[in-house]
């Protein structure tokens, strides 16, 4: 019988128990504050456990700061620690039931929201309700189908599937099949229903909806149809990944939410720092909501930096929880990460526009986002310049580099091809791999090549254009680090890049500050502008006047 000080911080005031109190409170009054770094007679340093089986009520005492609280379970707790207390913590951490709770007790909208903040795929669009079904949360079991090829008898697509469920968390995921064909009707619902599954989600289209409807079954999909798949459809794969929604890679025992406004799907081995990350938007969330409620200006109350905190403070959590992470050991220094911060919030008009008024030339000319036909990149790029200049080829022909390696998180790798469009220095395996190290986006002064990827996947790319030629005994690494000219543009090793829908800018290193000082004042006053003309009816002229935004952009000095 031990006792265990638990500690963590929390925005909710919670009142202390006392000693005499009748009811006591349960574990059940905990808000959703996880993980809990323990300190323990057996930890050395903080780790993280959700959960700790024990038979006793708990004492609560206020201690350190209000926000602060200490949590001592006493005398009836009985607990023993493994030999490794980081191994008991991921084992604990994979308990799938209380995955699931917490994640029931969420929406998709949060549950994407932490995903972005995580740089994590997952989210879609389209896979919709396909009638008024509720909400469901559990574990994929994907299936692919494919077009028949043949006349022999195959099997139904999902009878192995569905036969094989021993488990009552589990969610079908379907991917692949023909377009406008169904590949779900009645039976099979009615199948998947008695056998405790608790819905399905279908990249494409299913018929016999009424018949989900009547045995209450959650259908997810894009559309539903007549058109039957039976002799057009087979089973290509059962519990493999699958990728869904042109994107978004869905692996056997993945997590599953779906409700009203789509469905999400969270990888396994990121469960529990999502779920974390979750939490605490929806906690912050719900105070913002307070807040306007309780007469806070809405402007107040959206310019909130708690988020950002939030996510630093859970990446810090997992990383002590995960000594064995694989992410890029190239990190931010300290200034990077201060002049990057200075930015937030600013687009590349508005600093255009400051670059103007202090006389830099910063905007590349010619470098716009890499985009599908009628979709607009909201996203805006910033981060360090880490550079790199090609030269033609030489005679044997060197390396187009692997320079990727020494990128550190949160740059953007800025290449300079002498705005050559008849061979590409960018593809598929370089974006994969930028993804992975987090990277924050490339800018190209020339082209890029296999697309797809890159808007799949949602990786910032600015370029010159695309073509399909490769770089490969046309071009090689000329320097790394050293300046390079980007759209017109000088550009030094560190400077800071802004990029967006709109274009690249460069702003140079030592100039940052002011920059985005003035950038700021800009954007204020154009923000301004916009509020006198919605909301208090006055002329463009006069609010132009008043706010003095035809020198707004003067040059200065």
């Amino acid at each position: 019988m031990i006792d265990i000080l638990m500690l963590f911080k929390t925005d909710r005031h919670i009142p202390s128990v006392g000693r005499d109190d009748r009811k006591r409170q349960t574990t059940r009054d905990v808000p959703p504050r996880i993980p809990l770094p323990i300190y323990g007679v057996f930890a050395s340093e903080p780790v993280y456990i959700r959960h700790i089986k024990r038979s006793s009520e708990y004492k609560l005492t206020k201690c350190f700061r209000s926000e602060y609280y200490c949590y001592m379970f006493s005398s009836i707790l009985r607990f023993s620690f493994p030999k490794s207390v980081s191994n008991y913590n991921r084992k604990r951490m994979s308990d799938t039931s209380n995955f699931l709770d917490r994640l029931a007790a969420l929406d998709t909208n949060t549950v994407s929201d932490a995903l972005d903040v995580l740089n994590l795929r997952g989210a879609t669009y389209g896979l919709r309700p396909l009638w008024n079904c509720p909400k469901i949360v559990g574990r994929a079991s994907t299936v692919e189908v494919g077009p028949r090829i043949g006349t022999a008898p195959t099997p139904h697509p999902f009878a192995p599937t569905i036969d094989a469920v021993s488990s009552d968390d589990r969610i079908l995921v379907i991917a692949g099949g023909l377009e406008g064909v169904s590949c779900w009707g009645d039976i099979i619902a009615n199948a998947a229903k008695a056998k405790g599954i608790r819905g399905t989600v279908i990249d494409g289209v299913c018929r016999d909806i009424d018949g989900s409807v009547e045995v209450q079954y959650p259908l997810y999909g894009r559309a539903v149809t007549m058109i039957s798949g039976r002799s057009r459809i087979v089973s290509v794969s059962a519990g493999k990944p699958v990728r869904v929604c042109g994107g978004v890679t869905v692996e056997q025992d993945d997590y599953v939410i779906a409700d009203a406004c789509g469905t999400v799907f969270v990888p396994a081995a990121h469960i529990a720092i999502v779920l974390t990350l979750a939490e605490q938007i929806h906690h912050r969330e719900g105070q913002m909501v307070e807040a306007v409620r309780s007469g806070q200006t809405v402007s107040a109350v959206m310019r909130d930096s708690r988020f950002e905190q939030l996510r630093q403070e859970t990446v810090s959590a997992a990383a002590a929880a995960s000594p064995l992470s694989q992410e890029n050991p190239r990190k931010a220094s300290a200034e990077d990460q201060e002049l990057v911060g200075l930015l937030r919030g600013l687009d590349s008009p508005a600093v255009s526009d400051a670059l103007d008024s202090l006389g830099i030339a910063g905007q590349a000319w010619g470098i716009q986002p890499l985009s599908s036909s009628g979709s607009s990149n909201r996203r805006v790029t910033v981060g360090p310049a880490f550079t790199v200049r090609y030269v033609p080829a030489s005679d044997p022909p060197g390396s187009v580099g692997d320079f990727l390696d020494d990128v550190a998180v949160g740059d953007v790798v800025v290449i300079d091809n002498s705005s050559r469009t008849d061979c590409t220095v960018w593809g598929d395996i370089m974006t994969h791999y930028a993804a992975l190290r987090g990277v924050a986006g490339t800018v190209i002064d020339g082209v890029c090549r296999d697309v797809d990827l890159a808007l799949e996947e949602g990786y910032p790319l600015y370029t010159a254009g695309r073509w399909m030629r490769t770089g490969k005994d046309r071009v090689q690494v000329g320097e790394v680090n050293g300046p390079v000219g980007i759209g017109k543009v000088r550009v030094e090793s560190r400077d800071i890049v802004v990029a967006d829908s709109n274009g690249v800018v460069i702003i140079p290193r030592s100039r940052v500050r002011e920059v985005a000082e003035l950038a700021r004042t800009i954007s204020e006053s154009e923000a301004q502008i916009r509020e006198l003309l919605t909301k208090r009816g006055a002329t463009l002229a006069e609010t132009r006047r008043q706010l003095g935004y035809h020198t707004l952009q003067r040059r200065r000095g």
